[in-house]
């Protein structure tokens, strides 16, 4: 079994009467990517914020390669590499890529030769070296961001925390960006934790997801395991406006289609545990009832899998 390298136990946060964080725990193994995925308000930020030292939790343990956190901060503080969501205010405007490098690892107290040495090799897995004597201001949103992910891995930390890495970005910058922190991870054996309202980002990042809600972390697990929970693989999804609800009906009462989802403004998905009889039940319906419309095929997404289960916890706090 993986190396625990963070452990956060019955974590509580509020801000007057408000809860942000209730009883919230959660382990960081060594060697993962571990999305933290959310509505907003449900306690994200303000859980990373906490682990980052930027934040005093109300009660609950934290422990950091057995560091605890009431007790080591300083020491903690030397172990990870932060990312918030400020990027703008990050570095400063008016120095050039390299002197803010310069700058920030010298406040981690790495010599010369040190800062040298990462910033040659944080770089070269962007691609950045073309960027670094221009002004941190001129640089366009997505380069910006990886310096400010540069900067927090000056001092080679073994965790990262990650607070929307990817927001506001372009597919092909955020792209990038995903396809560093994975090549990342990977090769130079870190931690990441991770916060992210792209699904498709998580999906292709995470080795595991943990859903949080209203302050709440309830269930943690993987990707596919997370998907697994609908009960279906695939969806076959219909033109909601040309389907006549008595066709739906028939539709729903084939045993290989347990259920509908009606979330999309145009389509309507149905959820199949087998691709062949679900598509054969779908296509007689349509027969016989003489109904002519578009439909298609997907896989069940993480997405399905979130809505899924976010809904069934609030149907449990409701």
């Amino acid at each position: 079994m993986q190396e625990i390298y963070m452990s956060a136990q019955h974590v509580r946060k509020t801000y007057g009467d408000a809860v942000a964080l209730e009883d919230a725990t959660l382990n960081l193994h060594q060697g993962e990517i571990l999305a933290l995925l959310g509505s907003n308000g449900a306690g994200k930020t303000t859980f990373i914020k906490i682990l980052a030292t930027l934040l005093t939790k109300d009660s609950g343990q934290v422990e950091v390669l057995g560091y605890n956190l009431d007790k080591h901060e300083k020491e903690i503080r030397h172990f990870f590499g932060y990312v918030g969501q400020d990027t703008e205010r990050s570095a400063y405007a008016r120095l050039t890529v390299m002197e803010n490098l310069r700058f920030f690892g010298a406040l981690q107290g790495l010599h010369k030769k040190q800062i040298g040495q990462q910033i040659d090799k944080l770089v070269s897995y962007f691609d950045f070296e073309a960027n670094l004597n221009k002004l941190f201001m001129q640089l366009s949103g997505g380069q910006k961001q990886a310096v400010v992910i540069i900067r927090a891995l000056l001092h080679d930390p073994v965790l990262i925390y990650l607070d929307e890495p990817t927001k506001g970005l372009d597919p092909i910058v955020a792209q990038k960006i995903r396809s560093f922190l994975k090549q990342y991870v990977l090769q130079e054996h870190k931690s990441l934790l991770l916060t992210s309202h792209i699904l498709s980002e998580v999906d292709q990042l995470a080795d595991r997801v943990a859903l949080i809600h209203k302050g709440k972390i309830e269930v943690t697990d993987s990707p596919e395991e997370l998907k697994s929970m609908i009960g279906v693989r695939e969806f076959i999804e219909l033109r909601k406006e040309s389907l006549p609800t008595p066709t739906k009906e028939k539709i729903l009462q084939h045993e290989s289609v347990p259920f509908c989802v009606d979330s999309d403004p145009q389509w309507i998905s149905f959820g199949v545990t087998d691709i062949f009889s679900g598509t054969e039940a779908v296509i007689q319906a349509l027969r016989e009832d003489n109904v002519h419309l578009t439909f298609r095929q997907r896989t069940v997404s993480l997405e399905d899998a979130y809505l899924h289960i976010i809904g069934a916890l609030s149907d449990k706090f409701e």
